[in-house]
């Protein structure tokens, strides 16, 4: 940069009068901070212009002291100060910026509570489908374990039946139930017995199904046993047959009967049928 031209320009001399832009005046300050001939062209500048200042200054005349002195008239007594309260009611006041505060102010209060209640209306609903889902869970652990217990019945029907020397004997109801139709599973060799019933009418909760061998003309108690809507699984009987030419159903109390009762006969049928 050429300083000399700088200097020149007269650029110095409208910074010291105050006639130049802000961008000007930056230049100026920046370019004496960093070029000492600037800095000292600029002090110059500055120490002639109060000298000029101070050459050429006019004294006012003593008249225009006492003619504003006359206008201000400190003797005159001053009015006193009107002081006037707040307004207790801020809605009375009738300035825009605090309405403006307190309308922001109720509607962020309103949009909380609107998302709070919202919150609110969400758990409820989370809490109602939690409660729903424990309530299924709950059914399909009843529906598996039903599932189980019918897959184990299975399985154990199966394994008795599995055994050699099972036989089956089928009864048909007579005129007492006629579409009545059930079989019997007894094996000679393991003297075990087991039912299942196809069709039987249902009973009243006193009475139950027994199931009678008849071995030399003699009556003997195999088990009693249900006809419910379960009636299609086979059901084991805690009783060991050794012998048995037929099979025979009859119905009596619940709990079962030492004797059957001849007149409530619904089945009979011979083994080697």
């Amino acid at each position: 940069m050429n300083v000399t031209e700088y200097i020149a320009s007269g650029i110095l001399e409208s910074y010291v009068l105050g006639a130049v832009s802000d961008q000007e005046r930056r230049e100026v300050e920046c370019l004496s901070s960093i070029y000492p001939e600037i800095r000292q062209e600029l002090d110059h500048l500055s120490t002639a212009l109060e000298q000029y200042a101070q050459a050429y200054s006019v004294e006012p005349p003593a008249s225009v002291k006492e003619n504003l002195l006359k206008q201000l008239d400190f003797e005159k007594p001053v009015a006193p100060a009107v002081v006037r309260p707040l307004p207790v009611d801020p809605w009375k006041d009738g300035s825009p910026t605090f309405r403006t505060t307190w309308l922001v102010a109720a509607s962020v209060g309103i949009l909380v509570l609107g998302f709070a209640f919202f919150l609110v209306s969400q758990l409820r609903t989370n809490q109602q489908t939690v409660a729903s889902l424990r309530t299924a869970n709950d059914s399909l652990k009843s529906e598996v374990q039903q599932l189980h217990t019918q897959q184990s019945r299975a399985e154990q029907s199966l394994a008795l039946l599995s055994k050699p020397g099972m036989r089956t004997i089928e009864l048909r109801g007579n005129d007492k139930a006629p579409s009545g139709r059930m079989l019997v599973f007894w094996n000679a060799k393991t003297r075990e017995v087991a039912v299942e019933v196809r069709s039987l009418p249902p009973l009243r909760p006193d009475q139950q199904y027994q199931l009678w061998s008849l071995a030399g003309g003699q009556p003997i108690d195999a088990g009693v046993f249900e006809a419910g809507s379960n009636n299609l699984a086979i059901q084991r009987l805690n009783r060991t047959i050794d012998r048995a030419d037929a099979f025979a159903v009859t119905v009596e109390k619940r709990g079962g009967s030492p004797t059957p009762t001849l007149s409530t006969l619904l089945a009979m049928s011979p083994v080697d049928a």
